[in-house]
């Protein structure tokens, strides 16, 4: 080899022919016309330099391969932007999620409930608001009042009256939801959740009186207003209850207690049942449960003026208590013997109340007690309107209710006070969530006493 030879940098086998040529272009052997160096300089020069793209450079067949693609890409950003924006409504239209603000960005699924909207009630009540002379007198008979009357709403009972596990988010851990519970609840007006405070409050808005009473948030506290319920409680605590009722309602400066009409609502006896139900103690007995139950309505009729008193009654086992095993193993729990004894203490904790409600101790002009039975007849779990078990009634536990359990119980318990006593339903459709509720006449719109039902 001639020592002026230059050894190549990697093999020669290896290369590109034309690379050898260009490398070796000043050897002996391998020199090349002067044209032949330039053209392969420029060649080669597009593998080592930065591409560049001038404007007369775009129409050839590499550039115009990566153009189309930029300009693809923008099309799709545009249509997708597009698209976006034109769903961005029925996204929040339709959507069953809330996304809380939470450092792990949770996704939290809302609780299914019942509402109905403002329009739709006040056009059900029209005759109703329209029959109202704002020069009316303040009824001074129990017999002769109607909702617009009402100025304070309380409740005392147990963990149902006060929202326990009624969440809000459904795998919310906090215990009671006093502002989802169907009597006082007032978290949401009635367009966002159905309860008896949230009709009374669209009427009270409508005539122009204020309502006192409505429970808000979760836990006991203030915020549960005049609902005094406390889970777990039986019929021996209605007493303390009815104590603190008229403390809290006497505390407040606007409420006229010796004037102002005022609703409250008693649901006991679940948890009197004791170990034939979910207890560990002996049941409370039927006689006891109605004296136990008599002192706390006689507590509220000395200290509580112008007050009904509207009891739930009693509701058949299959519906609460024994939910759970109906609707998972599609049978009623325990014996026939177990079975035969906690319907007949059912039984007779609900003729207790309709004997405090006939024998008139506490029926007068300033006071009465009235019993709404409008689930005392439903001997099943519950049922949809497809005629199917539906756990959505229920809370996690399918005992106690859930917010939807609580929206559909105001439903039925609001057409119940308008009922005669002794006509009421007792067997009401639960399973029907349509957004419709009891309508109000000049005619229909007292409360139902045991006084003026006889008219």
């Amino acid at each position: 080899m001639h020592d002026t030879e230059r050894t190549p940098l990697f093999p020669r086998y290896a290369m590109n022919p034309n690379l050898q040529i260009f490398l070796n272009r000043n050897t002996l052997y391998h020199r090349l016309p002067s044209n032949m160096d330039t053209r392969h300089e420029e060649e080669y020069k597009e593998y080592y330099d930065p591409p560049s793209f001038p404007i007369f450079s775009i129409c050839r067949p590499r550039n115009r391969l990566i153009l189309t693609l930029i300009l693809g890409f923008l099309l799709i950003f545009i249509l997708f932007l597009i698209l976006f924006r034109g769903n961005e409504e029925d996204i929040r239209i339709y959507t069953k999620m809330e996304e809380l603000s939470t450092s792990s960005e949770t996704v939290k699924i809302q609780a299914q409930t019942l509402a109905i909207s403002k329009s739709s009630l006040k056009s059900g009540m029209e005759k109703y608001l329209k029959s109202i002379d704002p020069k009316e007198p303040y009824p001074d008979d129990v017999n002769a009042v109607k909702p617009h009357h009402i100025r304070v709403i309380g409740a005392m009972g147990d963990s149902l009256t006060i929202g326990s596990r009624a969440q809000n988010i459904l795998d919310d851990t906090r215990t009671q939801y006093p502002g989802n519970a169907y009597f006082t609840g007032m978290d949401a007006e009635v367009d966002g959740h159905l309860t008896i405070y949230n009709i009374f409050r669209v009427i009270a808005e409508e005539t122009g009186n204020k309502l006192y009473g409505g429970s808000t948030g979760v836990g006991y506290g203030d915020n549960a207003g005049f609902d005094v319920a406390i889970g777990g409680m039986k019929s021996d605590d209605i007493l303390r209850q009815a104590q603190v009722l008229v403390q809290k309602i006497r505390a407040v400066k606007e409420i006229d207690v010796e004037k102002d009409w005022k609703l409250v609502s008693l649901w006991i006896g679940t948890n009197d049942v004791g170990d034939l139900g979910y207890g560990d103690r002996p049941p409370i007995p039927v006689d006891q449960y109605k004296a136990y139950i008599e002192k706390g309505i006689s507590y509220l009729k000395e200290n509580l003026p112008r007050t009904i008193v509207t009891v739930i009654a009693m509701f058949p086992p299959q519906l609460l208590q024994e939910a759970h095993s109906i609707m998972t193993t599609g049978h009623r729990p325990d014996s026939e013997e177990r079975q035969k004894q906690r319907d007949e203490l059912s039984d007779g904790y609900r003729n207790a109340s309709y004997k405090i409600q006939n024998e008139g101790k506490f029926n007068d002009k300033n006071f009465t007690v009235v019993v709404q039975p409008f689930a005392t007849e439903y001997t099943d779990a519950y049922v949809d309107q497809q005629g199917h078990y539906n756990s959505a009634f229920y809370a996690v536990d399918l005992f106690h209710l859930s917010k939807l359990g609580h929206a559909i119980l105001a439903k039925h318990y609001w057409q119940n006070l308008f009922e005669p006593v002794g006509e009421k339903t007792k067997k009401a459709d639960l399973g029907d969530t349509s957004e419709h509720i009891f309508e109000l006449d000049e005619h229909n719109s007292f409360i139902k006493t045991l006084g003026n039902s006889k008219q």
